[in-house]
């Protein structure tokens, strides 16, 4: 039987969420004391999968697990789910607003509630934990002074009464998890998602190098974020998360120019990407005409970008060139026009048309080398 690992103890979400992963399989649920020990057992084989809380819509990215999969490169990501996450407060049966003076929990937790907490008990002393669970078993074993943030099931579980409920700052809180395990899982005819960490040389417009090669082939990113990279003070890595499949063309041609100009790239997994929950909502919307024309804005200077590079490189071409002074190469442009007209194709686009604007642009690049011989022979 199969062990899934989680951050304990029972009654945190983490549990949850194992709980929801698990649905209908027959497997061991594993409390662990910290990440750390989840993410080790799975990476010595000691766990099947692992369930790591990876992002909140109030916090954003659990940084102790992004640093986790950086140091781990046996742990791949397999899967992911969205929780909705609601806190309420426990206490001792008997324990009032009035006797609260310290409030324990997870560090997300009580960021998540930092509003209340400010508003309710402003004196109070906030007590960051390992879990909510176990701020929940501290509050029953200790002092009617002491408050968890937590769960109705780990009030359940350490019989304790929920004083106020649902007191997290914002109403659609959710939290995002991932299971990891060690490989990757078959493919399947589903929606995916590729998550990836990069680390980029050190130069002018390394992000910009880097995020256009996913936006000139339309893969959406759905998450980029920095974490210091570790090595010197200012040096970043990017954690990335696309929609797609390595396997993917439009995915695969972007990572294979995004690793000829990086320092590293690694894939941390290829996984189903889960649904839509209670805790998302629905948030597209319809696109405007202005939306639209800058979008079209952006492409076009991209055009024009791309066409200076080309032009740059047949200057290069044409140093190359001079000393046959021989300027028009009919074999080479008839590979061009065939392999443009193969692209339009695949794209959707006129094909004659393609090639029209094409031919147009070879004598402007016949031209620019004309000029370079001419001006070497004056």
């Amino acid at each position: 039987m199969k062990k899934i690992a989680y951050l304990g103890p029972r009654g945190t979400f983490s549990e949850q969420a194992a709980l929801n992963y698990l649905g209908n399989q027959q497997a061991e649920l594993v409390p662990c004391q910290s990440l750390e020990e989840v993410c080790l057992g799975v990476d010595g084989g000691h766990y099947t999968e692992g369930i790591l809380p990876l992002e909140n819509l109030i916090e954003g990215s659990v940084n102790p697990v992004l640093d986790l999969l950086l140091e781990l490169p046996g742990l791949k990501i397999q899967a992911e789910m969205l929780l909705p996450v609601a806190h309420h407060l426990l206490v001792r049966p008997g324990s009032t607003c009035q006797d609260i003076r310290t409030v324990l929990s997870h560090p997300q937790a009580l960021a998540q509630c930092r509003r209340y907490l400010a508003r309710r008990f402003p004196a109070a002393k906030l007590l960051p934990v390992e879990s909510t669970a176990l701020a929940a078993s501290m509050v029953a074993e200790g002092e009617t002074e002491l408050a968890a943030i937590g769960t109705l099931a780990a009030a359940r579980h350490y019989n304790l009464t929920t004083l106020e409920e649902n007191i997290h700052d914002q109403s659609n809180n959710c939290t995002r998890f991932v299971v990891v395990g060690q490989g990757d899982t078959p493919y399947r005819d589903v929606p995916y998602k590729t998550s990836l960490v990069v680390s980029m040389i050190d130069r002018p417009g390394a992000l910009y190098s880097l995020l256009k090669e996913f936006a000139w082939r339309g893969v959406n990113l759905t998450r980029i974020e920095s974490r210091p990279a570790r090595t010197y003070l200012g040096e970043y890595i990017f954690f990335i998360d696309l929609e797609g499949h390595r396997h993917q063309p439009a995915v695969k041609e972007a990572l294979r120019e995004i690793a000829a100009q990086s320092r590293q790239i690694r894939v941390l997994g290829c996984y189903p990407a889960c649904q839509r929950t209670d805790c998302q909502e629905n948030r597209k919307k319809e696109e405007t005409l202005e939306e639209l024309r800058a979008d079209i804005d952006i492409i076009d200077r991209q055009i024009i970008e791309l066409l200076g590079k080309r032009a740059k490189l047949v200057t290069r071409v044409g140093e190359i060139k001079q000393p046959t002074g021989q300027v028009r190469d009919p074999a080479r442009e008839a590979q061009v026009l065939a392999q443009v007209r193969r692209l339009a194709q695949h794209h959707g686009l006129s094909q004659d048309i393609t090639e029209t604007v094409y031919r147009i642009l070879m004598d402007y690049f016949v031209d620019i080398q004309l000029n370079q011989v001419t001006s070497q022979t004056l």
